[in-house]
């Protein structure tokens, strides 16, 4: 007969088992706490209109929503979820190289198709920052913090500069970063022995998965600045912890080599096809960011905060990641200050150092001025790596200050009401902007997608083209709206992809340009990429030029809050053979004779070259205002507010340059591919002194044994002139544009065309 267990071992268990209950009802406590916060901030917006309106600012929102839509619809349709032609028409595009988010959409699925995609978007943004939160306090506890200690830590991390300016634009690939401290939890335990060796095998698996499909951005930096800690920890650990961490290396590698088996197919996608050519380490920290706020937070929204914050959020407000306060700043000093001799304060505060330095990107900048390159210019000739966002990289920081600040509170001998004075200076120095209106966005989706109207003058399947193009509006939202019920020749993936940031067309609509005869740009482009007809929201007044729909169409309708112009097919057929290079030639050289022969007229009327732009040419009816096509203002995701209007005082205005250079000299400048500006430069040869190509730095396209940039390079090209010189440059100028006579494509649009001579 098996003798019972003695009363004291139940007791035990009991005690136990009461114990690991109330453990994780103070855990689930912590993050009801951030869920509160989370839905004060960000939420109160959205009552009543949870399933139109979204949080976030921008395009991106609307990006999002549309792959969560896309994975349950391209899944029952049985479409090929990595590849489309939906958007980018007819050309299409990898959807592996921008924010897929499968992960995402396939938990939120059930909500997405019940209330729809914005639902399921607002739903993970008000989770993400909570989530995230919680995962850094769960961290926080397991190395050494105490409850309150690792609440505040894990509010440092869920809710710092980061997570917000991410947030702003409602990026939720970057915002749920629950993974990264899940990771180093179970690292640290594999490493303490608290996990065995198969379970910790399959539990980094699971999350090195999960994050992949949640950003392949994150876990590809996730995995470098985990290297770089496991590095640094091996050399200031003790032996025996050494030889542990050693041990715990095969499991990682086999770790990762299983995940990357599990998202081969994703992998495979990804790297076997195109990988687009634009890198974007520019977007970097200002080194004044690290006390100054953008209003992402409630101190950046002071005036004079917000006027210094200015310099460094020219980009986006979204890559304003490196705000971190003097509080915590003080915080980290005295950590490091008092716990040096401690190898794991030294891990601690030198990982730091070195992220917040690669966060700075490849060149420094203090204010907005650029001073000297930093490390981080190596990722810049490393491929792939090269597509990484350094000012992302200040959630590995935040989350060393969230660590640091936990283990600071719960073991400092500093008294609790200075504990609490500290605590409150930290959360007051970095609360979000509590206005709900800067988080929320209205839906302005108009009727004629928002209802089956769009039925009724689109055919299933065919190619549009949506204006305003691409980040300046919400195309992608409008065709999921729809159910994928058309194509676009056009969309927003994250960036343009070459096949279409070729066409000056395209340009004007992406950045603003001056563009001659702009009807037959759009026409010669729509004839090639097989667009039939074009809509243009009426809440886009950069699109609604005359100049640009110039000319006869099939049909000219306003319906449902937008503007349709369907194209003639005859038009379109005898188009269909023109090349981009030819429209951007045609384009580039048009509109710098233009420029050329208005700086002769300004100075032959007596103007001073220190007032000579773009724009005061155009005022003076020296350049023609109908030229000007694309966007006008800076949108609300640079500026962190209502749409601003663009500068118009400077030499450089829409693609154009006109103003004086160093030493009194005129330059004359377009923006080009060099196939398509290297004649101009030849024209000017004998007037010109020098013509500047700025790639990484400025190339002199006319000095003697110069080597040419590839075809492809686009830069802007600025020719400088003597000014006395201007006049013998602007009869050739006139020749030229004399040469090119207007005539009509076949509707009778007009464009300017080398005349037979």
């Amino acid at each position: 007969m098996t003798a019972s267990p003695p009363a004291e071992s139940d007791s035990g268990s009991k005690h136990r088992s009461r114990a690991k209950r109330a453990r994780a009802a103070r855990s689930l406590t912590a993050f009801g706490i951030y869920l509160a916060f989370a839905w004060f901030t960000f939420g109160r917006g959205l009552t009543g209109h949870f399933r139109n309106d979204h949080i976030g600012m921008g395009c991106d929102p609307g990006l999002m929503a549309w792959f969560l839509q896309w994975w349950p619809h391209a899944l029952t349709h049985g479409l090929n979820p990595f590849l489309t032609d939906l958007i980018w028409a007819p050309t299409g595009f990898n959807l592996t190289w921008t924010t897929g988010i499968p992960l995402p959409a396939l938990a939120v699925w059930p909500i997405t198709a019940a209330a729809g995609p914005f639902a399921a978007f607002n739903l993970l943004c008000l989770v993400a920052l909570p989530i995230s939160g919680w995962a850094a306090f769960v961290l926080c506890r397991r190395l050494g913090g105490g409850w309150w200690s690792s609440l505040l830590g894990g509010y440092i991390f869920g809710f710092s500069s980061y997570t917000l300016g991410q947030q702003s634009c409602g990026h939720i690939h970057m915002t749920v970063v629950l993974f990264v401290p899940l990771a180093v939890l179970t690292v640290v335990d594999a490493i303490e022995g608290k996990l065995p060796p198969r379970r910790f095998l399959l539990l980094l698996t699971a999350i090195l998965v999960a994050q992949f499909l949640v950003c392949v951005e994150v876990f590809t930096t996730m995995t470098i600045f985990a290297a770089m800690a496991l590095l640094l920890g091996n050399s200031f650990a003790p032996r025996d912890t050494r030889s542990r961490l050693l041990a715990t290396l095969p499991y990682i590698a086999g770790a990762y080599a299983l995940a990357v088996a599990i998202v081969s197919p994703y992998l495979y996608y990804m790297l076997a096809f195109h990988i687009p050519g634009e890198a974007r380490l520019g977007y970097s920290n200002d080194l004044l960011n690290l006390i100054v706020p953008a209003p992402t937070q409630a101190l950046g929204v002071i005036p004079f905060i917000a006027h210094l914050s200015a310099s460094f959020r020219v980009s986006s407000i979204v890559e304003v990641d490196g705000y971190v306060g003097l509080p915590i700043l003080l915080l980290f000093a005295i950590y490091a200050w008092r716990g040096w001799r401690e190898p794991f304060c030294r891990l601690l505060v030198d990982s730091f150092l070195v992220i917040y330095v690669l966060s700075l990107g490849p060149r420094f900048h203090v204010g907005g001025v650029e001073l000297f390159g930093l490390p981080a210019k190596i990722f810049g000739v490393l491929p792939i790596l090269d597509k990484l966002v350094p000012s992302r990289f200040m959630a590995y920081g935040f989350l060393i200050l969230a660590i640091i600040a936990a283990r600071w509170f719960a073991m400092s001998p500093v008294g609790v009401i200075r504990k609490i004075i500290f605590a409150a200076a930290i959360v007051l120095f970095t609360l979000p902007n509590l206005s709900p209106g800067f988080w929320v966005r209205a839906d302005a989706t108009p009727a004629f997608f928002a209802t089956p109207l769009y039925r009724q003058y689109l055919r299933s399947g065919e190619s549009v083209l949506v204006l305003p193009f691409g980040l300046h509006g919400d195309s992608m939202r409008w065709q999921a709206e729809t159910a994928y019920y058309f194509r676009m020749a056009g969309g927003w993936s994250g960036f343009t992809p070459p096949e279409f940031a070729q066409w000056p067309i395209v340009d004007a609509f992406l950045e603003g340009a001056y563009l001659p005869a702009p009807a037959s740009q759009l026409r010669a482009f729509m004839a090639r990429e097989g667009v039939r007809v074009v809509v243009v929201s009426d809440s886009d007044p950069d699109a609604n030029n005359s100049a640009l729909f110039a000319g006869a169409w099939a049909a000219k309708e306003h319906v449902g809050g937008v503007r349709l112009y369907r194209a003639l097919p005859d038009v379109l057929t005898r188009l269909s053979d023109t090349a981009p290079l030819a429209m951007e030639q045609r384009a580039n050289s048009v509109l710098f004779d233009t420029l050329v022969v208005a700086a002769d007229k300004w100075f032959a009327d007596g103007g001073k070259l220190a007032q000579l732009t773009p724009f005061e040419a155009q005022r003076r009816r020296l350049l023609p205002a109908d030229w000007l096509v694309g966007p006008r203002t800076y949108p609300d995701w640079v500026t962190g507010e209502s749409p601003s209007p663009i500068r118009t005082d400077q030499r450089t205005f829409a693609g154009a340059y006109l103003g004086g250079m160093p030493g009194g000299d005129l330059g004359v400048g377009v923006t080009g591919t060099y196939a398509s500006l290297a004649p101009i430069a030849e024209r000017y040869r004998a007037d010109a002194l020098h013509a500047y190509f700025f790639l990484a730095s400025p190339r002199d396209l006319l000095a003697d044994g110069a080597t040419p940039p590839n075809p492809g390079e686009r830069a802007p090209m600025v020719i400088h002139f003597d000014v006395s010189r201007v006049a013998q440059a602007a009869s050739i100028a006139r020749t030229e544009l004399a040469g090119m006579e207007m005539v009509g494509d076949p509707d009778g649009a007009k464009v300017p065309q080398p005349r037979s001579r």
